[in-house]
């Protein structure tokens, strides 16, 4: 393994004799604590940032582990580090603690909750190594509930699960299904709802058992580090110190959050326009096109990574055709590269040195389910610049992204050895993140300011920071697999994988009796609608088309996909500047909100709440309410439901259950659109919903949709929402910030005041000038808004009841 030299600036912390507490300079220390142990051990802790800090605790000729997945830089130091003959504590700005015992090694981590002082984690010190397994074991002594590790569909909960970290496909699973404890990205980490995580510095093959101790044992030959994250006390606070130690995603490709079409697979240039027309013809938005395997030939032609030319006759003219339709194409590539069909790409990359190998230089086959082929090592320089070259060749040609399929890779014998000195076992985890990094550095370098988005299902920490899109992979076409894609998406949101998303409809039919099954399709389609991603994908008959009978019901999903695009842009937002994901478990924010093991229904950003209906023939369902007033989505008109209760709600075919928290603000794009190119940012439905007295407030951020470095070059625009209830009385306040080129001049904002009828408003005034009430379809109350430059606009409503 890859040994990394160590430079520390340190004070030596061993002052025998010293019993006081001596506070010790900031810079003197730079936030490190390091002291060598009787039995040769050396440990060193060093603050990162005031809520992340790193422990290390190696022996004699030996170097602590450092993987890919931290990517932050040690902050300067502010807080303080206190010592005594015994022990040292570096003590942050946040309140976090780290107590170090000099004698035996030991770290507890405390935080301060004044008046009191808590403590969260207890690590003894001591490291095993039984037969090249290194193990270390922490308690947690606040309790909690645990969540995280990566893709993990049996359960929210993790208590008491031994969760193996090795990256595995599971073809045609269900939410039954024991494989799903492991999944194709494992992630070395875990969230307490105690207010904290552990990010286990490593990507080797290892078990994580999440009982009391925490036991990790990792395969990796050098002493496992650890980064202790502390969240503030919320799942939410991890999240955004997780995300920035191990990156976050870019703001994704404005098209990506609108609908996707994909099958396996659409094989010639005219299936895949005939799909298109037919969408487009049935009033189908759509911005997206995926082509499964078939775009370069047939199945034996993996690795070949060109256009067959025959079921493909005007593959550029298709494209720009497609792409003047608004539909970006996105292309399938993987690891393998077939000896029947690509046999001259073998044959170069055989004599180039660029397929994996075995322990003697050969090189090393593998068996796919199409047949022998060489595997792409992407260890390799020479391997990245190729593929990067023949990435690079097609993307020039129209290709407006990519899929990463099989890159957990699904075959990767244990013979192997890569070009880096690594086996297969030991590089197995971070294929798929050095598989991406060579599209995302390809982007970066060669298209700057273009958005990624790359479809990718193998993986480890930090995978998110190569714009990556993963998906659920291969579940089956069953009502057992639509059941745990909620949890898939919690966990995985949770481990930084914001964009996790699933095949709606369900991929495998692993009952050929029942290719189809409509009132599966619609629920699995709702819930699509309010996931990362909406992209429909089976082995037959995946598009909305197919179920005529539901189509009123379908296409006003569809078209409700589009009308979240400003609700849902903001949610990216939030994702790509602090690391939340779109998914959310009810007590991502507050973890007293909500019963800590709800993972049939999440929170949909912070103002909504989505329950999905996922049972069979069922009509109603149980729906846990956090913390709050909350009014029914689909009915607002209904008396609203007071928090930390449940009950038994309404869930016809035609609706999923969704709830939104009093006082929110919900913008959205209330006109017709065949893609996202139609979106107008210079007007707004904004829904209000001033129910029970309180203030609120709500963030929507805006940008030009195209560039990649709008957070970074601050060009971009936040329209902040402040609303205040007092009995009949609702004020709104609403302000702009910031500016992008080509920003409208001028917003227009419809407010909606849903459940309130028009009648039942008194009056408006707006900048204290009296203010026509319009009434929705509905019937309930409107006004319209309009806000220029950085001048607030003030609302206030006198309601009559």
């Amino acid at each position: 393994m890859r040994r990394i030299a160590r430079i520390f600036n340190v004070v030596s912390v061993i002052f025998l004799g010293y019993a006081s507490a001596v506070a010790v300079t900031p810079d003197a220390v730079n936030g490190t604590v390091s002291t060598s142990l009787p039995d040769g051990r050396t440990i060193v802790v060093r603050a990162y940032s005031p809520d992340i800090i790193r422990v290390e605790n190696f022996g004699a000729g030996e170097a602590p582990s450092r993987t890919q997945a931290g990517q932050l830089g040690v902050a300067p130091f502010d807080g303080v580090v206190e010592r005594t003959a015994d022990e040292a504590v570096i003590r942050t700005t946040s309140g976090l603690s780290a107590i170090i015992d000099l004698k035996s090694g030991a770290v507890s981590f405390d935080v301060d909750t004044t008046p009191a002082t808590k403590r969260l984690l207890y690590d003894s010190g001591v490291r095993s190594n039984d037969g090249g397994s290194v193990s270390l074991s922490l308690i947690p002594e606040g309790g909690g509930t645990f969540y995280g590790a990566g893709e993990r569909g049996h359960s929210l909960k993790l208590n008491g699960d031994t969760l193996v970290m090795y990256n595995r496909q599971n073809y045609g699973y269900e939410g039954h299904d024991p494989r799903l404890r492991q999944m194709n990205i494992t992630v070395p980490m875990f969230v307490s709802t105690e207010g904290y995580g552990v990010l286990f510095d490593d990507h080797a093959p290892a078990t994580l058992v999440m009982s009391d101790p925490i036991v990790y044992s990792s395969e990796q030959e050098s002493p496992v580090s650890y980064y202790f994250i502390y969240g503030g006390g919320t799942v939410a606070g991890v999240t955004e110190e997780y995300s920035r130690l191990t990156g976050r995603q870019d703001l994704p490709p404005f098209w990506a959050l609108g609908y996707i079409t994909s099958k396996y697979g659409y094989k010639s240039q005219q299936e895949t326009v005939g799909v298109i027309d037919t969408l487009k013809r049935e009033g189908f938005p759509v911005d997206g096109v995926v082509l499964d395997l078939y775009w370069f030939g047939k199945e034996t032609d993996m690795g070949k990574l060109a256009w067959d030319t025959v079921s493909w006759p005007d593959h550029r003219g298709m494209l720009a055709g497609l792409k003047a339709r608004g539909v970006n194409t996105v292309l399938i590539s993987e690891p393998y590269i077939n000896k029947k069909g690509a046999i001259d790409n073998y044959n170069l990359l055989a004599e180039g040195g660029m397929l994996t190998r075995d322990k003697d230089g050969n090189v090393h086959d593998v068996t796919t389910w199409v047949g022998d082929a060489g595997m792409f090592d992407v260890a390799n320089p020479a391997t990245r610049r190729w593929l990067r070259e023949r990435y690079r060749a097609l993307t020039d040609e129209g290709v407006g992204g990519w899929w990463g399929d099989l890159g957990e890779p699904e075959v990767h014998p244990e013979t192997i050895v890569h070009s880096n000195g690594m086996t297969a076992r030991e590089y197995h985890n971070v294929y798929g993140n050095e598989w991406s990094k060579i599209i995302y550095d390809m982007y970066r370098e060669e298209y700057p300011g273009r958005r990624l988005m790359t479809m990718m299902r193998g993986g480890t920490a930090g995978l998110q920071r190569y714009s990556v899109f993963p998906w659920s992979t291969d579940v089956a076409r069953t009502w057992g697999g639509l059941e745990p894609q909620v949890r898939i998406m919690l966990n995985s949101g949770l481990s930084g994988l914001g964009y996790m998303s699933h095949d709606v409809g369900g991929f495998a039919i692993v009952d050929t009796t029942r290719v189809t099954d409509p009132e599966l399709y619609v629920r699995w389609l709702q819930l699509g609608t309010f996931s990362p991603v909406l992209r429909t994908h089976a082995q037959k008959m995946p598009e909305p088309y197919n179920y005529p009978d539901q189509r009123d019901i379908i296409l006003d999903l569809v078209r409700e996909r589009y009308r979240w695009l400003p609700y849902n842009y903001t949610l990216a937002y939030e994702n790509a500047s602090r690391g939340y994901p779109f998914v959310r478990p009810l007590n991502f924010a507050d973890t007293s909100s909500a019963p800590d093991s709800v993972s049939d229904q999440y929170m949909w950003g912070e103002e909504v709440m989505v329950a999905p209906v996922t049972a069979q023939s069922a009509t109603r369902r149980r729906v846990v309410f956090p913390t709050g007033v909350w009014i029914d989505y689909n009915h607002p008109e209904k008396s609203p439901v007071a928090g930390l209760s449940e009950s038994v709600v309404d869930a016809p075919i035609e609706e999923i259950p969704m709830f939104v928290r009093s006082g929110s603000f919900i913008p959205q794009a209330m006109y017709p659109m065949d893609n996202v190119g139609d979106y107008d940012p210079s007007r707004y439905t904004v829904l209000y919903y001033p129910r029970g007295d309180g203030e609120s407030r709500y963030t929507m951020y805006d940008d030009d949709r195209m560039s990649s470095e709008s957070l970074r070059d601050g060009e971009y625009a936040l329209i902040d929402f402040a609303g205040k209830v007092d009995g009949r009385h609702a004020a709104v306040r609403v302000v702009q910030s910031g500016y992008y080129e080509g920003m409208p001049d001028e917003r227009e904002l419809t407010f909606v005041l849903p459940g309130i009828n028009s009648g039942d408003v008194a009056s408006v005034k707006l900048d204290g000038k009296a203010c026509a009430v319009g009434k929705s379809e509905e019937g309930y109350a409107t006004f319209v808004m309009r806000l220029r430059g950085d001048t607030p606009a003030v609302a206030d409503i006198t309601l009559r009841r």
